[in-house]
């Protein structure tokens, strides 16, 4: 048996104002967003942010709401977009904000759909974008990139004007969504390739000259032209220069890094008090500030040389450490992949990454993408907005042992509490990159807090999977309940059709159900279904079974009453919180789902039938777009089982040779198909899709099948095929000499085969309640 134990110490964190302190936006509505030296607020309570990145000039703008609501659905409450100045102004003096550069039409959508928005303007943004976003036409000039250099800053002015000119209107205290600019990234930290340079690779622009002299003039030239933000934010890893103020300096935090070669276990999986010790220096003084993260690993893009492939528990542990190590504010680069737009002289890719995909394997990615990444994250973040004024000036407190663990260690288990007066939440984590992590058995945890010893389980003991992590939460007052211990992990909280505290959690594998509440919170409790309850001297003792079918009535003290329901780990990753019909429900579903207006939008890939339950349930049935549904009970949900009507596209494939196939595909879908992806399963080294002789996609080749969604070329498809080519791998041997020219020979075998190629559709189907 695995025994851990720890003595919470007594002391709270200690939270003051900071450095930002005095910075409270307000809008018109009288909502304000403000800080503490620890955690954001929202109106004024403690809140923990989830930050998505979603660069709109790399997705088609006629999906742009689409996937934005998809990334609210996931939990993003804050999107995050760069604007690339090459993209926009890849000619000298013609600036181009329109099609799917259109940055206001995207701070209009974000503003129609309430997400408020951080904007990071550069003019050196990076973002594997070709010279960092730098364009080509200014390394004519004679001036220094990233300085003082009164040329430089002329043409800053200039691009600054334009955004601003887009901007006008938009900010927080305008009553429009930019809550946050950032000037400038990694300043002083690092370059990027020097695209534009062309003799030979690895020659990188500079990283910056004049600290921060130099982003107090970008400062003052935003300002000038209109910008004037809540906050300022800048990228703060790595020694970068970070102003003293009204900026929020943000972290990363990357486990699959191609810029390190033969890359080790990394630090980012280990517990660690990140307010007071951070992964790595900083140039400010991190006690005066909260630990917000900007660029947390929501996947990696591949490159020609490092080609990883992220593991989607990877996010999801990551994120749990951070959050359990004490950053208050979660940012996902990148939450959402696309395409880079193609420039009028050149691709506008970063050297030796793919020229056009950008799918970065992120929850969301290229065509809108689902990953299952997507699922686990929005569990967390749905955790995050029930609890997270609680959780917000919780401080971490480590066990003695977990300091000592390095990055190699799979045989100590990895776990610590953040807590605020002997109640918090225990963090338990079995994921390390590029290492297996063994499954651990009989552990057994007690906590000495203020109020008692606190056990997880209160007898037994419990598992952890490999590649698990959990919250398991302690000695909490929710709703008038007494929370003393459980074995599941929060998932949400909501209210049932009286007004009465529901309560949802879920259960890991390996850890039996079991939650020990107060008996002076508590008077009775019966179970719906299947588990049992037991009477304890001190608590009610309630062991579940897990899953939606089963639930548990709580009568309370004071003479409410409150629903506990404890699903299963797949329901929960099915699970989303979204308002129907004027409140908040809780929504299971194997399809994909997010709320426009009235509307449940649910698509489902591959399955023309699928299942929708919801609680508390809407009165009067309910419409639907497209199909048919039969409507039912299971425990508190009603349930909806929806069928569309298959649908199987005709496929034209001819093969010309092993690395070419021609691709002709129906495009004359029925009302039930929202869009049909290609799955191509191919050997070789990278692969390119044209259509109509234009490179539409690419793929450099790490295991994966390569998806391509359709609906953006239906038009196309209709007259035209798609072309996909392969570029083979090489297994032998490459000599090269030079004789006037450089000449290579190679002996061995080329390798480049397409194993299979189908046509997967999209199902859709709208519903609307309460007819």
């Amino acid at each position: 048996m695995t025994q851990l134990r720890m003595e919470l110490y007594r002391k709270p964190k200690e939270i003051r104002p900071g450095k930002l302190g005095g910075l409270v936006g307000s809008n018109p509505k009288g909502e304000t967003f403000g800080f503490t030296s620890f955690y954001m607020t929202r109106n004024g309570e403690p809140f923990i942010p989830v930050v998505g990145e979603f660069h709109f000039s790399r997705f088609s703008y006629l999906h742009w709401e689409e996937e934005l609501l998809k990334m609210k659905a996931g939990g993003v409450h804050i999107v995050a977009t760069y604007v690339f100045w090459i993209f926009h102004e890849e000619e000298e003096g013609r600036f181009d904000w329109g099609g799917s550069r259109n940055l206001r039409h995207f701070i209009d959508l974000c503003a129609k759909l309430e997400l408020p928005l951080i904007l990071r303007i550069g003019p050196f943004c990076h973002g594997e974008v070709r010279n960092g976003g730098i364009p080509d036409w200014l390394f004519g000039k004679a001036l220094e990139i990233r300085s003082n250099d009164p040329a430089y800053l002329a043409y800053a002015r200039k691009l600054y004007r334009e955004i601003a000119r887009q901007m006008k209107g938009t900010l927080y205290q305008e009553g429009g969504p930019v809550i946050g600019v950032q000037l400038e990234n990694e300043y002083m930290h690092c370059g990027a390739p020097f695209d534009a340079w062309g003799y030979k690779s690895g020659v990188h622009l500079s990283s910056g000259q004049g600290g921060n002299a130099h982003l107090a003039e970008l400062r003052r030239l935003a300002e000038e032209a209109g910008i004037r933000p809540m906050l300022f934010t800048a990228t703060a890893w790595g020694g970068a220069a970070v102003p003293e103020t009204d900026t929020l300096p943000m972290l990363a935090g990357y486990a699959y890094t191609p810029w390190i070669p033969n890359q080790p276990p990394s630090r980012e999986y280990l517990y660690r008090d990140l307010h007071t010790d951070p992964v790595e220096p900083v140039n400010y003084d991190t006690l005066e500030y909260p630990v917000a993260y900007c660029e947390m690993a929501g996947g990696m893009q591949v490159s020609y040389h490092a080609r990883p492939l992220v593991n989607s528990a990877s996010v999801e542990a990551m994120t749990l450490v951070k959050l359990a190590s004490g950053s208050n504010l979660l940012g996902y680069y990148m939450y959402h992949g696309g395409s880079n737009p193609i420039g009028k002289h050149t691709y506008l890719n970063e050297a030796a990454l793919p020229k056009v995909t950008y799918d970065y394997q992120s929850p969301l990615g290229e065509f809108g993408r689902v990953a299952p990444s997507y699922d686990k994250i929005r569990s967390l973040s749905m955790f995050m907005e029930a609890y997270g004024a609680m959780l917000a000036p919780m401080g971490t407190q480590l066990p003695a042992d977990q300091t000592a663990i390095v990055p190699e260690d799979t045989d100590t288990l990895r776990w610590c509490v953040r807590h605020r007066d002997g109640a918090g939440f225990v963090f338990l984590n079995n994921f390390q990159d590029h290492l297996e992590m063994p499954s651990r058995e009989g552990i057994r945890i007690e906590l000495s807090t203020p109020d008692g010893i606190v056990s997880f389980p209160r007898r037994g003991t419990l598992s952890l999977k490999n590649e698990a992590s959990a919250v398991l939460p302690f000695q909490l007052r929710i709703d008038d309940i007494h929370l003393v211990s459980a074995t599941v992990q929060p998932l949400t909280r909501l209210q049932d059709d009286k007004g009465q505290a529901v309560l949802v959690f879920y259960a890991h594998e390996g850890m039996e159900p079991e939650l020990a509440l107060g008996a002076s919170s508590v008077v009775g409790a019966t179970i719906a279904g299947e588990g049992a309850v037991e009477r304890e001297p001190d608590a009610w003792l309630i062991r579940p079974a897990a899953g939606k079918g089963n639930s548990v009535r709580l009568e309370l003290a004071g003479g409410r009453s409150a629903t506990l329901l404890v699903l299963t780990r797949e329901e929960a990753l099915q699970a989303y919180k979204l308002k129907l019909e004027g409140r908040e429900r809780l929504v299971l579903s194997d399809s994909r789902l997010y709320v426009k207006a009235r509307q449940l939008i649910c698509t489902s890939p591959g399955r023309p039938d699928w299942k929708v339950c919801v609680y508390p349930g809407v009165a009067g049935g309910v419409q639907l777009s497209c199909g048919k549904a039969e409507e039912g009970r299971e425990g508190l949900f009603h349930t909806y089982a929806l069928s569309v009507g298959a649908f199987e596209p005709t496929l034209d494939i001819r093969k010309p040779s092993a690395r070419s196939a021609l691709v002709r595909i129906e495009a004359d879908w029925p009302e039930q198909v929202a869009d049909v992806f290609l799955e191509i399963e191919y050997e070789g080294d990278v692969a390119g899709a044209y259509l109509n002789n234009r490179l539409i996609t690419d793929h450099i080749h790490y295991g994966e099948k390569w998806p391509i969604g359709l609906k953006e070329f239906r038009n196309e498809l209709e007259d035209g095929e798609l072309h996909l080519s392969i570029t083979p791998l090489r297994q032998g041997t490459v000599t090269s000499f030079v004789n006037q020219a450089l000449v290579e020979r190679f002996e061995g075998v080329e390798v480049a085969a397409f194993n299979g190629i189908r046509a997967v559709p999209h199902y859709v189907s709208a519903l609307v309640f309460g007819r």
